[in-house]
């Protein structure tokens, strides 16, 4: 079965911004088992309206319970779709942060942009690979030293390479590897 069959209507009408309110609720659950209003807003940086608003759709999209001044809880779906949310961030989280090297607070951010629009299976193999630095750090601790000191011969070999692969010009490979420098 293919992802788009598998998810649920729900899921394909996620735009980013209801996911990252799934993903505040899931967190505010997960640590108190009920979501409040006042820390969703707090947590998204917008106001206590916004967020009525947002709970509102959620609610007509059967992820969450919601009544006005009450906790808010996720149905089984919301918590099927909100797990789901969290575990990308989180693997993006952890790519941006210890191999890109990003510090903690760009790597959230950067995760929280690019996690939603990847495919399921991207996500997964990019899980493995984040599995697999982990066990490995060692040999990535270092990784952005070591290009500093191999980037002449690293570019020289890009651009080589992007000639031959891309049938560009040996010009236009070099002015494409300059970016990279």
């Amino acid at each position: 079965m293919s992802s788009a069959a598998s998810e649920s209507f729900a899921e394909r009408s996620l735009t980013p911004s209801l996911e990252n309110y799934l993903k505040i609720i899931f967190r505010e659950e997960q640590e108190g088992g009920s979501a409040h209003a006042s820390a969703i807003a707090d947590a998204a940086g917008v106001s206590r309206a916004t967020v009525t608003s947002t709970l509102k759709a959620l609610r007509g999209m059967g992820l969450i319970e919601y009544e006005a001044y009450s906790p808010i809880k996720l149905t089984e779906e919301g918590r099927r779709i909100g797990r789901d949310l969290m575990h990308r961030h989180i693997i993006f989280r952890e790519f941006f942060q210890h191999v890109l090297q990003f510090d903690e607070a760009q790597a959230d951010a950067i995760a929280g942009e690019v996690g939603s629009s990847m495919p399921r299976h991207v996500v997964r193999r990019a899980g493995r690979f984040v599995l697999y630095m982990q066990k490995n750090k060692a040999a990535w601790a270092n990784w952005q030293d070591e290009y500093e000191r191999e980037r002449e011969a690293l570019l020289k070999d890009f651009g080589t390479e992007l000639s031959t692969r891309a049938g560009l010009s040996s010009d236009e490979a070099d002015e494409l590897a300059k970016k990279y420098r």
